[in-house]
């Protein structure tokens, strides 16, 4: 099957603005350690922009906040202990938006988030499709989507380790169950411990990748900003 050469184009120009983000490792090496629960939860409230995508600075649950995407299209939980790169975060108005974003949890574990969303998919058989193989793409792994109905919202999610880097972690299509546009989430960390499992099946890892990528709610316009 040919791919859209427009689709295609205007996709790879935002996940190429994603490479260009910093890792998690240089964002921590510009912080300071969180060294205690008080310090990470506080996280997400410290760094300003991080702070400008909080729907609220109450946590919606324990150790998460709300985030409402700047093109007003989409929220989802964001953990406390998280900080988006503002210089390499992008928005073209409602139809697109990326960023990265450090993750650093309670037990002193890391993680790397990546959102890429678009308007430009209609989401019938031949576009999801296509979603799932430029994400594969993007990752550079061979993966095996699972697909998860629930109210108002389709995911297909898949695991994925990368022989070359050590990474691991979980791609995960999710897109409205009607309608056009889509998110893209890449949920990833690296085998730095040997004396844990570097596996995305390990259970804590899986919970929290799993947590946040079914926490997307898409929004319609009257809802944004409530």
């Amino acid at each position: 099957m040919r791919l859209n050469l427009k689709r295609f184009t205007a996709l790879l120009i935002v996940t190429l603005s994603l490479t260009a983000c910093q890792s998690v490792n240089e964002q921590e090496e510009t912080q300071p350690e969180a060294t205690t629960e008080e310090q990470i939860k506080a996280r997400a409230l410290q760094d300003e922009f991080t702070r400008s995508m909080l729907k609220s600075a109450q946590e919606t649950e324990k150790g998460y906040y709300t985030l409402e995407s700047k093109t007003g299209e989409y929220e989802m939980l964001f953990p406390a202990g998280g900080g988006i790169d503002g210089i390499g975060y992008k928005q073209n108005g409602e139809s697109s938006e990326s960023f990265l974003a450090g993750i650093l949890y309670e037990d002193k574990s890391s993680a790397e988030l990546r959102i890429n969303y678009n308007t430009i998919l209609s989401n019938d058989e031949t576009d999801i499709e296509y979603a799932k193989r430029f994400l594969t793409k993007n990752i550079g792994e061979d993966m095996t989507f699972e697909r998860i109905d629930v109210k108002g919202k389709v995911m297909y999610i898949a695991p994925f380790k990368m022989k070359e880097t050590g990474s691991y972690g979980y791609g995960a299509y999710v897109h409205p169950d009607k309608g056009w546009r889509g998110l893209e989430i890449i949920y990833s960390t690296s085998c730095t411990d040997k004396t844990k499992p570097c596996d995305p099946q390990e259970e804590t890892f899986k919970k929290r990748a799993y947590k946040l990528i079914s926490s997307v709610k898409f929004l319609n316009k009257n809802e944004a900003k409530k």
